[in-house]
């Protein structure tokens, strides 16, 4: 589809419109390829972060743990040392009766967006261009476990802490806008496009904190990579198995093209998209809506790209 638009859109354009680049000045050129590479931070949405918030709803949950037998009673040893005088019995979620996924706020850290691309410059501020980015974002969330027996007045129950990992791959297919008449070296431009994503988790850890807040006992993985319902067994075989995949949205980038030189620009941009990801919260849901899928969540960053521009294609 994109070898047949750059087709048209050259075959389209009269012999007489071509000129040779001149290099007196940081005029952009107004065909040809632009290629660039960027960083900068991405947010992503909580409400996938909550992906990793341990509760039953997800595929991925603190039921894992407790329902292992082995892996019980190695919590409950931690909680008698660290936690004297309580008994959990069942260890569970505190989770009131009513209550639904979103009383389990989890949420992702700032992190670091890598980016590359290409833009190709039809005519008169017109291009197309195509990119990708990478992040791997990492969530965190916290967790009291319940006990059944009273409490004093000097007694706290346990709280588990979870991390999760993820690594998200982008690639956008935009069409693209830059008011080059606006200013000789600082133009804004608008981009509006497709995209498809790959999200994975790539970890999913458990640990129990003590009274100071600080890990104690085993970091455990909730991410079942031993093919059975109850998980972990001593010499149990492990597999890779992946939790995620691919997915699709819509995506944007608007920004300003600041010249250096005729042939380099920095380009700071604020991106951002409607996706649809491939790692379904609430995979467990009552609800039917949640189950078929994901909904849509809106996630950004802001980033700064370094764009060169090819002149052995470009025409001024």
């Amino acid at each position: 589809m994109v070898t047949c638009l750059l087709s048209l859109a050259l075959c389209a354009q009269p012999e007489q419109d071509a000129a040779p680049v001149h290099f007196s000045d940081t005029t952009w050129c107004d065909k040809g390829f632009d290629f660039y590479i960027g960083g900068g931070m991405f947010i992503g949405n909580k409400f996938n972060a909550n992906y990793y918030n341990g509760s039953n709803l997800n595929e991925n949950n603190l039921n894992y743990i407790f329902f292992n037998q082995y892996w019980k009673d190695e919590l409950d040893q931690v909680i008698s040392e660290y936690y004297p005088g309580i008994q959990m019995g069942s260890a569970y979620l505190e989770l009131d009766p009513g209550s639904d996924i979103y009383n389990w706020e989890s949420h992702y850290k700032l992190t670091m967006m890598v980016s590359l691309g290409m833009r190709y410059k039809i005519r008169n501020g017109w291009g197309l261009s195509l990119s990708y980015s990478f992040s791997r974002l990492t969530s965190s969330s916290q967790c009291l476990l319940s006990s059944n027996q009273p409490l004093g007045n000097e007694m706290r129950l346990p709280v588990m802490a979870m991390v999760g990992k993820e690594d998200r791959s982008t690639i956008d297919f935009m069409a693209s806008y830059l008011f080059s008449k606006v200013h000789k070296n600082v133009k804004p431009f608008l981009e509006l496009g497709v995209q498809f994503n790959y999200a994975k988790a790539k970890s999913f850890k458990a640990v129990l904190l003590d009274k100071d807040g600080k890990p104690v006992g085993t970091e455990y993985s909730l991410l079942n990579q031993y093919d059975s319902e109850h998980g972990y067994t001593p010499g149990a075989q492990t597999y890779d198995i992946t939790y995620g995949g691919p997915g699709f949205g819509f995506s944007g980038a608007a920004g300003l093209k600041i010249a250096i030189n005729k042939t380099v620009s920095l380009d700071p941009t604020f991106y951002c998209y409607m996706g649809r990801l491939g790692i379904y919260q609430m995979k467990n849901s009552p609800l039917p809506e949640f189950r078929e899928g994901n909904k849509f969540t809106f996630n950004y960053g802001v980033l700064v790209r370094v764009v060169m521009s090819d002149f052995f294609f470009s025409k001024r």
